[in-house]
């Protein structure tokens, strides 16, 4: 049945497609407790860099951020439109706005190719899409990833340049797409934009995207941020940031290499025995399987000699392993799958039915990384069943969590214990040290979180409430201050949120000191005292001069602006 030069196939996809935003959206509109996860930072910076922008606050102007803008204003676009959709599943779902019409019309090029392809390239975009886990997990406790994000997001979007690469044959879609997916690379986070261009080098240079082609998609994308520089100045401010992060992290980035080859070596082994294979298939006789992919469906642009199978493969693991270095923790490597597809489509049927070596090492490539994550799905949702919801007052229903009973019960317990050994957690700051070394991959550290941020929220609006005060613009002291978004305040300017100061905390200026030397309050956690929280308030010390050390709870001390101590 053809209706509208629509066939069944065209059909099913955009009926799979509606059928995931509708589930989706549903999802959004209710007030979901998900099983807290490890290291939630990321979490609370989406919240702080969206409230921040809400407000009127420019990024890389009044604050800095380790990754683009565009994460916080698609969050905010999402958050609005559903306010009680828990915040992990806004955030990782936010992307979709960009990328799900992408995947519409690569299926929709992709079915020239039959249903089987369509749907081989759809299914594990909407599992790295939909799923809010990481590959690789530091907790043997699960829960919802809190977590690169950005990272995640970034697989997915070379995912789809893949993809696009070699499905899409009509010139002014290829332009269209690429041309997006580079823009929405750049103001995600920089590094897969990077990341992107080596691939697209190669691209350029085997001819599999024409010079001309190229040309138009880099006018395209740089019209786009001429005319955002123009309106804004944020081009010029974001690239500014990204070079003074890159100046605090230089000595770092060639150890992360070795990090990521260690950390990923079933994938970086199996991938490069499939180059390997490739490439000794040459002197055995058989054809470039690009070639055997191209043959039905000619290109516009002719490839040349280079664009071969192995040299393709090998361009894809160096990007993936350098992508990977600088976001360790999301899902790299996947934007190799489409590739994998590329090559089992172009194997003859009867080579593949027979589980030939190539077959079997497209499998070793792909299926550790789908195990791992339908493994932590199939756990986080069969456990948590037997959770019970952490209680809090002042918190939205979008910060709803749940944790296993005898995680809340430890954590609890553990509050007399961070409060009263405070000078045991002081001597391991002094040392540089954390008191476990997976302290914020425990549960337990990130259940205490969440709930002595509720309690330093009732705390100010019971101060105020006494003292006859409004503490109107409010800083946190820690990783990322989600607080005066719940709390509808003003955050201090001149900060740089997702707080790690020692990686993406920038030097304070003199224009930033005199900015947060007007902050009303700074809350200080400390359960319990760590080497980044002391370091945080030491980088921020000449900014707080005058300011009053006060104690809020039994977990948050605070400094108070000089001008309440004559009221």
């Amino acid at each position: 049945m053809k209706t509208l030069g629509l066939s069944n196939e065209h059909y099913s996809i955009y009926g799979a497609l509606t059928a995931v935003v509708i589930v989706l959206a549903a999802c959004l509109s209710l007030p979901l407790d998900l099983p807290l996860g490890e290291s939630f930072w990321d979490t609370y910076i989406y919240i702080d860099g969206a409230h921040r922008l809400s407000v009127g606050q420019e990024i890389y102007k009044d604050f800095h951020a380790p990754v683009g803008p565009l994460n916080y204003i698609l969050f905010d676009l999402v958050s609005a439109a559903f306010p009680h959709g828990n915040v992990a599943l806004v955030i990782q779902w936010c992307l979709m706005l960009v990328t799900l019409p992408v995947m519409a019309v690569i299926c929709h090029h992709a079915l020239e190719r039959g249903a089987f392809a369509a749907f081989a390239l759809l299914l594990p975009y909407l599992m790295f899409s939909i799923l809010p886990f990481n590959i690789m997990s530091w907790n043997a406790f699960p829960g919802v990833d809190g977590f690169a994000y950005y990272n995640r997001h970034s697989a997915v979007l070379l995912y789809l340049l893949i993809a696009a690469l070699f499905f899409v044959r009509s010139r002014a879609a290829l332009i269209g797409l690429v041309s997006v997916l580079l823009l929405t690379l750049a103001f995600v986070k920089i590094n897969g934009f990077a990341v992107a261009g080596l691939i697209l080098a190669f691209a350029l240079a085997t001819r599999r995207i024409g010079i001309a082609t190229s040309a138009i998609i880099a006018a395209l994308c740089l019209s786009v941020a001429a005319v955002l520089e123009l309106l804004t100045g944020s081009v010029s401010a974001y690239l500014h940031s990204v070079l003074r992060l890159l100046a605090n992290n230089e000595t770092i980035l060639l150890s992360k290499l070795v990090t990521t080859v260690s950390a990923r070596f079933d994938v970086i082994f199996a991938a490069s025995l499939l180059a390997a294979y490739l490439l000794a298939s040459r002197y055995w006789g058989a054809t470039n399987l690009l070639a055997a992919f191209d043959h039905d469906h000619p290109r516009t642009s002719t490839p040349n000699r280079l664009d071969q199978d192995w040299l393709w493969l090998g361009v894809m693991i160096v990007a993936d392993i350098v992508f990977e270095s600088q976001n360790f923790g999301g899902a790299a490597f996947v934007s190799v799958w489409p590739f994998l597809l590329v090559l089992f489509l172009a194997t003859v049927p009867e080579r593949r039915a027979r589980l030939s070596p190539l077959i079997v090492l497209i499998a070793l490539v792909s299926l550790p990384t789908v195990t791992k994550m339908l493994h932590s799905t199939a756990r986080a949702a069969a456990t948590s069943v037997r959770d019970v919801s952490i209680e809090t007052e002042n918190l939205p229903t979008s910060m709803r969590f749940s944790a296993k009973a005898l995680t809340v019960d430890a954590a609890r317990k553990a509050r007399p214990v961070l409060i009263n050994g405070r000078e045991t957690y002081e001597g391991y700051a002094d040392a540089n040290i954390l008191p476990a070394y997976w302290l914020y991959f425990d549960h337990r550290f990130q259940v205490t979180v969440l709930k002595t941020m509720d309690e330093a929220i009732e705390a100010i609006r019971a101060r105020e409430a006494l003292l006859d005060r409004h503490y109107e613009v409010i800083d946190v002291r820690d990783f990322a201050n989600p607080i005066t978004a719940v709390m509808g305040r003003t955050p201090a300017r001149g900060v740089s949120i997702g707080g790690d100061p020692y990686r993406a905390v920038l030097p304070l200026t003199d224009e930033e000191a005199e900015a947060l030397s007007q902050t009303d309050i700074v809350l200080l956690p400390i359960c319990p005292v760590t080497a980044a929280r002391k370091k945080l308030i030491s980088d921020y010390a000449r900014a707080y001069e005058g300011f009053t050390r006060i104690r809020l709870t039994d977990c948050f001390e605070a400094l108070e602006h000089p001008r309440y101590t004559t009221q």
